[in-house]
């Protein structure tokens, strides 16, 4: 039985061997050596006349007023967009969980931005808010209403990026939609009985079954606002006024505009730190909010 197990073992490792080698290939050496330069100098990777500085580069960073700002609007699209957007999602997956005749065809539609890549929906969204001749300016104009520059004011670039993040929720609203779909209809059936409404369903059935959906969408939006780039990028370069400024962009800028790879490797570090702190503070209170069924309470 020894040998058995010896074998058994020898397999267990000979299928993971070629996930262990990606992992350490295209995870574990880039994160030690991205540890490695955030505390050098580096201008260029693989520099020979780096040099050691400590903690000179994040010091630097806390100093940076730009810095600030990007971890003010990456925190805004952290801990406002993501409840928004979830909202949205959760709302849109009610609507197309509705039994009304043809509903297929527009959950098909409404999934269909999400196939679509993301630098080709947000040029289209820059499309959409143009200022001088975009669609909804001329939509608005037709009741008589001014022109908006929706991209190129402050308090207006942060609402279209997270408008634009529930457009592109389809993978999100399928998830929402699954889980509504996985409620059991006795549930309601004997909600209804005791005299609930609708919204007492919604709050006392709907919410607690669905809810281990709500934690998955919760931690997927919220590492992907965190990272947030492409949305920063392309439609306000940052701005207005570093309105619209994240982390991800500031990173990018950092490393491939000033050159300062090492201080990039420092602000990487930032980022994954605050990623790990907010995902495990989600994953520890999720206790107190999610119903998983079967599962004892005590």
């Amino acid at each position: 039985m020894n040998r058995l197990g010896k074998f058994e073992d020898a397999k267990f490792f000979l299928f993971i061997l070629p996930w262990m080698i990606g992992f350490t290939v295209f995870f574990l050496i880039p994160f030690v050596t991205a540890v490695y330069y955030a505390f050098t100098d580096a201008r260029i990777p693989g520099a020979a006349d780096l040099n050691f500085v400590g903690l000179d580069n994040f010091t630097a960073l806390f100093n940076d007023r730009i810095f600030g700002k990007a971890i003010l609007n990456t925190l805004f699209f952290v801990f406002v967009g993501v409840p928004v957007v979830t909202c949205g999602m959760l709302l849109l997956a009610m609507l197309l969980n509705a039994d009304v005749k043809g509903i297929a065809l527009f959950r098909t539609f409404y999934y269909l931005p999400t196939l679509v890549p993301i630098v080709a929906t947000v040029i289209i969204w820059r499309l959409v808010f143009n200022s001088e001749f975009g669609i909804l300016n001329a939509i608005l104009g037709t009741f008589g209403i001014a022109k908006i520059s929706w991209l190129g004011e402050a308090w207006s670039i942060k609402p279209v990026i997270v408008l634009l993040q529930v457009w592109i929720s389809g993978s999100g609203v399928l998830i929402f939609l699954a889980a509504l779909k996985g409620v059991p209809k006795h549930l309601y059936e004997a909600a209804e009985i005791d005299g609930a409404g609708k919204l007492r369903r919604f709050f006392s059935v709907t919410l607690p079954m669905i809810s281990p959906a709500i934690l998955f969408v919760l931690v997927i939006q919220t590492m992907y606002n965190f990272q947030m780039f492409t949305e920063a990028l392309l439609l306000a370069e940052g701005g207005p006024n570093y309105a619209s400024y994240t982390y991800v962009y500031d990173i990018y800028k950092t490393a491939f505009t000033e050159l300062k790879y090492g201080m990039a490797m420092a602000q990487s570090m930032i980022l994954f730190a605050m990623i790990l702190v907010v995902t495990l503070a989600l994953l520890k209170s999720s206790n107190r909010f999610v119903y998983y069924e079967g599962e004892k309470r005590g």
